[in-house]
């Protein structure tokens, strides 16, 4: 009998969630004038990306902004057709080499590309080295540039060396940089140093970005509330997927059930929505919650329930 069976059971921490999610109505979805509103912009939006591509390097700033804002998704082919097309282009390449683009510049560009695919050659920095290969010191007074490298840097592939010699000089500068920048500006790299933006969970980084881009002189009022409807819309329809989650999870019982394993819904979701964020795969992030609610529980009962006797009778008829 179980009661005579010293198992190595742990002491794991209490859920800190509510039950309140199965609670969610279907008023939460948002209302149509919302919607309507949505795609209203989305048109305005579309059509200043359009007007963008007549300047490619602009372009690729506006691009850079989309995604930051986490609306990118909405125009992905026609960014990725442009991208193909500027990363194509000999004229482009040799521009954004020269001296006038400058270091803020050069990293966006690198990251853009990189983020969809296109291995850009890191070679793009080696105008901001001196004689002796190292980066000029007078960069360092640039602080958007510096925080432009550092976020360029951690797309680096194996033994690209100019990358981690960009990552080591802006991380050894970046946090006495942030005590005579901005405060928005401040925060952005304080953030960075701790999570660099392409390697956060994409939503929290989007929601830290809204507040970064209202912060700035040269914020575009259409776009900023563009991506506040988006952002409120998909988080509605995350709470939602979150809700439908709890509930299985509360209908499989496996809380009375399982008693020696953790409950962790919301931080299942999490990692779904981590994983991917658009509304197209919305039934996919519930599939994979659950997939990961029941690989816990396994794994728990490998590490906090069975005995090495069960443990080895059930490797053995695997």
């Amino acid at each position: 009998m179980d009661s005579e069976v010293q198992r190595p059971l742990a002491d794991f921490p209490e859920n800190i969630w509510e039950d309140i999610l199965t609670s969610f109505s279907k008023s939460d979805l948002g209302s149509d004038a919302l919607k309507m509103k949505q795609n209203i912009l989305k048109e305005t939006i579309k059509e200043s990306y359009m007007a963008s591509r007549a300047n490619p390097i602009e372009n690729i700033k506006f691009i850079d902004t989309l995604c930051r804002l986490g609306v990118s998704y909405h125009f992905e082919e026609d960014i990725t057709e442009q991208l193909q097309k500027s990363f194509d282009c000999p004229d482009f390449n040799q521009k954004i080499r020269q001296f006038g683009c400058d270091l803020y510049t050069v990293g966006i560009i690198f990251q853009v590309f990189r983020q969809f695919g296109f291995k850009l050659s890191s070679d793009v920095f080696n105008k901001f080295k001196d004689e002796d290969g190292k980066f000029k010191e007078h960069l360092v007074a640039d602080a958007s540039g510096m925080l432009s490298l550092y976020e360029a840097a951690q797309w680096s592939t194996p033994g690209e060396d100019s990358l981690d010699e960009a990552l080591a000089f802006s991380i050894s500068h970046l946090e006495e940089i942030s005590f005579r920048s901005s405060p928005h500006l401040a925060i952005r790299i304080k953030n960075a140093l701790k999570h660099p933006f392409h390697k956060g969970i994409y939503r929290i980084e989007t929601r830290q970005y809204i507040s970064y881009y209202e912060a700035e002189e040269e914020c575009n009022s259409t776009l900023l509330e563009f991506a506040k409807i988006d952002f409120n819309l998909l988080q509605v329809l995350h709470r939602q997927e979150l809700a439908c989650v709890t509930m299985w999870h509360k209908e499989m019982e496996f809380e009375s059930k399982i008693t020696y394993t953790k409950h962790r819904v919301a931080e299942a979701c999490l990692w779904a929505v981590g994983t991917y964020f658009e509304p197209e795969y919305s039934q996919a992030r519930v599939l994979l919650a659950n997939v990961v609610i029941l690989l816990t529980a396994l794994d728990d009962t490998y590490d906090a329930y069975g005995t090495k006797e069960e443990l080895e009778v059930a490797s053995r008829s695997t």
